[in-house]
């Protein structure tokens, strides 16, 4: 487990990113239209990317992306000039520090809309194909900027949903999400979607979309596995609601390779089947908020916190009365690896 201590700095450093309300300043030149794809089925290798539309439609993007490609252009046009004073008498180092800051971090955001920069491809590529359960806990937690009111009871909202993270692109459109990779994605799947119990019984969630990615981090095999799902509807239990639209999951991925050099995998890490990439078994659930506080949207996006997630292995499959005893083996396989005992 001391080996493991760094990763778990950077499970909580992550984590952290994830559940502290963020304002964020992204921009787009354009926004693409784009068509939802559903959750309950991938799309067959031989189709093109699914398009995935925005979890917003303002015209707050519109006007980062303009905010954004000014500030670029008038660093650029002031670095044309204080770079040659550098070798004169009288340099200017703070303002060429200054502009060339604002045109790497206003360069970087709009490559990334334009599908230019990708994510961690080596690490999304081992866990392509996943099936897992994602188990969401939603409720108050330290530091939400959701209102007084929500939550307060201490009401948690417990959804179990069947995932498959699908090896087929997703195209998010211009200018993407930021808090993934911008605009390039992976499918989603969430078939069957999930329910639980509320004060008139069962309650039904179906999510209509969704999309993951893996962002590099400075340590080399880690990466934040990003991913989100679009609900219809609101979902409500006492006085804690899911609410409808976009909601957003951050966590940490581990290579197995990196993993096998640190030892023993603590308890609480989920290990993909087959991949035997490393997961963590907990994450932050957090959902925008658009309104007139950041011109709705225009000034960067706001997350608030709704919960955490948890992340284990799919349920095994059921035994029928006629199975066979080659039927039998093969369930008994997929529950073992389910289990992690065959990775």
């Amino acid at each position: 487990r001391l080996r493991w201590a760094p990763l778990w700095l950077a499970r909580g450093l992550a984590t952290q990113h994830a559940m502290l309300p963020l304002l964020t300043t992204t921009c787009t030149a354009f926004h693409a239209p784009a068509t939802a794809v559903h959750a309950g089925s991938c799309v067959p290798p031989a189709r093109h990317a699914a398009a995935i539309c925005s979890s917003t439609g303002s015209a707050g993007p519109l006007i980062r992306s303009a905010f954004l490609s000014l500030i670029a252009g008038q660093s650029a046009f002031a670095l044309a000039t204080e770079v040659p004073s550098l070798f004169s008498s009288s340099p200017d180092i703070f303002g060429t520090l200054f502009d060339a800051g604002f045109l790497f971090y206003s360069g970087r955001l709009l490559a990334g809309q334009a599908g230019l920069v990708g994510g961690d491809e080596a690490l999304a590529e081992k866990l392509a194909g996943l099936d897992c359960t994602c188990t969401l806990s939603i409720g108050r937690e330290p530091g939400t900027w959701m209102p007084k009111e929500w939550g307060s009871s201490g009401a948690r909202l417990s959804l179990p949903l069947q995932l498959r993270f699908s090896e087929e692109t997703a195209d998010l459109g211009f200018p993407g999400e930021e808090s993934m990779t911008g605009r390039t994605a992976r499918q989603l799947c969430c078939p069957g979607g999930g329910s639980f119990v509320g004060q008139a019984g069962t309650v039904r969630v179906e999510p209509t979309g969704g999309a993951w990615s893996v962002k590099p981090t400075r340590q080399p095999g880690v990466g934040e596995l990003r991913f989100f799902l679009d609900f219809p509807t609101e979902a409500a239990r006492n006085d804690v609601t899911l609410p409808a639209g976009r909601v957003f999951f951050s966590g940490t991925c581990v290579d197995p390779e990196l993993a096998q050099a640190l030892g023993p995998t603590p308890g609480d890490v989920f290990v993909a089947p087959g991949s035997g990439v490393r997961l963590f078994g907990e994450g932050g659930v957090t959902t925008k908020r658009t309104d007139a506080r950041n011109l709705y949207g225009a000034l960067g996006e706001t997350f608030l916190i709704l919960g955490r997630f948890s992340l284990g292995p799919p349920p095994p499959p059921q035994a029928s009365e006629d199975e066979t005893p080659q039927q039998r083996a093969a369930r008994e396989r997929a529950e073992d690896e389910a289990r992690g005992r065959a990775v």
